[in-house]
């Protein structure tokens, strides 16, 4: 049986709805670098800020998503940075460094980020670590943490690749 050039019609103009919703959906949520870089930073304040942190030690941002950069990223494609470092406090058979970097993926979890690796994938008594992404933002977070070298805790967070603007 051959369709009629009614069910062709109305074929096709379900297609184009999806393409729309699809296309739309896609990146209505995305924010722009300038956006992403704000909440980047936001979140890693938080994150240093929160009681998880003071509870295990102390560390401070040392890059804010303040400059371009290209590392990661293809040709004429830039993303943003934050940085922090810092330690556990007490001897360092004190804190769990799998712990410390699940406790601090929990709170990043609980913001709506998604584990990529964890410390399960990387377990040593000496290193813990921990990989999230926001599905919806893309912006990441490594967490390294670490006994026996200072600093102990290393924070990375970092934005997508955006295109270079100018």
């Amino acid at each position: 049986m051959r369709p009629d050039a009614r069910q062709l019609s109305v074929v096709a103009a379900v297609l184009v709805s999806l393409a729309v919703v699809t296309g739309c959906t896609g990146n209505a949520d995305k924010p722009n670098l300038d956006e992403a870089a704000r909440l980047l930073v936001a979140d890693g304040d938080k994150l240093l800020a929160s009681q998880d942190i003071a509870a295990i030690g102390s560390a401070t941002a040392t890059e804010r998503a303040d400059q371009d950069s290209e590392a990661g990223c293809l040709k004429g494609q830039v993303q943003r940075f934050f940085r922090a470092q810092g330690n556990l406090t007490g001897p360092p058979y004190k804190q769990s460094p799998g712990n410390v970097a699940g406790l601090m993926g929990s709170w990043l979890r609980l913001r709506g980020y998604n584990t990529t690796i964890d410390d399960l994938d990387l377990h040593d008594e000496n290193l813990g670590a921990a990989v999230l992404q926001h599905p919806t933002t893309g912006i990441t977070f490594f967490i390294t943490v670490r006994n026996g070298q200072k600093p102990n805790i290393l924070i990375v967070g970092k934005t997508s690749c955006y295109e270079r603007e100018g």
